[in-house]
């Protein structure tokens, strides 16, 4: 069984989003959920290569997986765009702020 490096992914998504790769190493936090999906990924990788699926299409999962669960500089920019627009709109009273449970 030939597992691939589980942290390839991880590396190659943080070389490629910098605001994310200096989380990882200063949120700790977002460096956590990094260490959580890089165990995650190992066990995927272990469990696909059991199924017999060829090396290629674990890596395109694996960085499938990466993408989806971290995002990219870009997305996470928008999400804290849109979240800065619905504080400003809460704060000026257009939008109620949720009651809380």
């Amino acid at each position: 069984m030939d597992t691939l490096d589980s942290s390839a992914a991880l590396r190659e998504h943080l070389e490629r989003n910098p605001q994310a790769r200096l989380a990882s190493l200063h949120d700790p936090e977002y460096a956590a959920e990094v260490h959580r999906l890089r165990t995650v990924l190992g066990h995927l990788d272990a469990a696909l290569a059991d199924e017999g699926l060829p090396a290629e299409a674990r890596q395109r999962i694996g960085a499938r997986l990466v993408t989806d669960c971290l995002g990219t500089d870009e997305a996470n920019a928008r999400l804290r765009d849109r979240a800065q627009a619905v504080q400003s709109l809460m704060a000026k009273g257009f939008v109620r702020h949720p009651v809380a449970l």
